[in-house]
């Protein structure tokens, strides 16, 4: 039996994976050469040998870490608040490449503006907004921000709502521990 913590975990852990799902169309109907832009940096994530993706919500300086995740090329790894043990999630970085195409056929980006030219962590960016259905609010839609380095064409940043972000790191990262151990499955009678 799945209780209401597993589930709440789950969609904390989905959410880094719905946002990048939602970012990377292979250009549709209402791309522009700035949201082909936007659209390029998504992707080029995929392609990346070790991605860290941390969901924070709340103001400055008093953030709660939601979800954090790394991602290498065999395997997702995540953990809800940044402190849990981590769980395995077995997908490569093309399943989430393939996953993420089939989505945004769906739910591509529109109405992208920027740049504007900024700095995160003494990298240069330029941010750029867009509007997009929300698959979480049927009938609803949602403006994101994101921020994009100038010199590789990677997200440093994406901005969900007003207390909600996600920042994006590229390194050489390695499983990581402790790993939650698999839940055994019960025989059925």
């Amino acid at each position: 039996m799945v209780t209401q913590r597993e589930v709440r975990i789950d969609m904390y852990m989905r959410l880094p994976c719905i946002v990048f799902l939602l970012l990377m169309d292979g250009g549709g109907a209402h791309a522009t050469p700035v949201c082909d832009t936007i659209i390029k940096a998504m992707l080029a994530v995929a392609d990346q040998p070790g991605v860290r993706q941390r969901t924070l919500q709340g103001s400055a300086g008093a953030e709660t870490v939601m979800t954090e995740a790394i991602s290498l090329r065999e395997a997702m790894y995540v953990r809800e608040y940044g402190d849990g043990p981590w769980r395995t999630v077995p997908m490569t970085s093309a399943r989430r490449r393939d996953l993420a195409e089939s989505a945004l056929k769906q739910f591509p980006p529109s109405n992208c503006k920027g740049p504007t030219a900024d700095t995160r962590h003494g990298v240069q960016v330029d941010r750029y907004t867009f509007t997009q259905t929300n698959p979480l609010s049927p009938g609803g839609t949602s403006t994101s921000e994101v921020w994009i380095g100038r010199a590789d064409g990677l997200p440093r940043r994406v901005v969900l709502g007003d207390d909600s972000y996600q920042t994006i790191e590229y390194g050489d990262y390695a499983v990581p521990s402790p790993l939650m151990q698999p839940r055994r499955r019960s025989a059925q009678p």
